[in-house]
């Protein structure tokens, strides 16, 4: 079976590669992207089955990056997850307001990411 592709846009190098070995220790193919450009090329070569998109970026605003996906033909169906250090109560807010999957506090840790992940394949996307 296909293993299922994440893509992951933070401004954090560090962050980004905490994330990408929690997700890929878990089975899953991912790649990240630290800025816009970097992640609008790996969109368009990747083809992800999620996209996961930290909120507070210096060149983008993730929740910009989740309404303009979910209003383009071709990035629609893809699910956003909010990735953030905001507590889970304002992510929920916003991931409502934008249209996102799902969302996840950076303050439950990235074992709560690797669980959370899972939880929204299975249930969610297929």
């Amino acid at each position: 079976m296909e293993r299922r592709k994440i893509l992951i846009i933070d401004d954090s190098e560090i962050t980004l590669a905490m994330e990408k070995s929690v997700l890929e220790a878990r089975g899953y193919e991912v790649e990240a992207a630290s800025t816009l450009q970097e992640f609008e090329k790996l969109l368009k070569a990747f083809r992800p089955h999620l996209i996961l998109t930290d909120i507070h970026m210096p060149e983008a605003k993730g929740t910009d990056i989740c309404r303009t996906l979910k209003n383009e033909y071709g990035t629609q169906d893809i699910p956003i997850v909010l990735f953030s250090s905001l507590n889970d109560d304002e992510l929920e807010k916003l991931a409502d307001q934008v249209g996102a999957d799902g969302f996840l506090s950076k303050a439950n840790g990235l074992e709560a990411l690797g669980e959370k992940v899972d939880e929204l394949v299975s249930s969610i996307l297929w």
